[in-house]
């Protein structure tokens, strides 16, 4: 799935860091870095960390505004 992919209702589904990673193509370490230094929005349920797509973009957006982003990474 890639984030052309996503529709409006997907972008706010619960998805865990590995498939946030799979997704947007950071590391399932930085998304963890940037949870634990409140950059990304998430919650934790049980032992693993859960995020939505529209968080994620959310924080590459603000990236993206301050000029420090991959540049392969797309949004709609």
């Amino acid at each position: 799935m890639t984030t052309d992919d996503i529709t409006t209702d997907d972008k706010n589904r619960l998805i865990s860091l590995s498939e946030a990673s799979e997704m947007y193509g950071l590391t399932h370490s930085y998304l963890r870095n940037l949870i634990h230094r409140n950059r990304l929005s998430a919650q934790k349920i049980g032992n693993a960390w859960v995020t939505t797509p529209s968080k994620v973009e959310e924080y590459i957006a603000t990236r993206e505004k301050r000029g420090a982003f991959k540049s392969d990474i797309t949004l709609d």
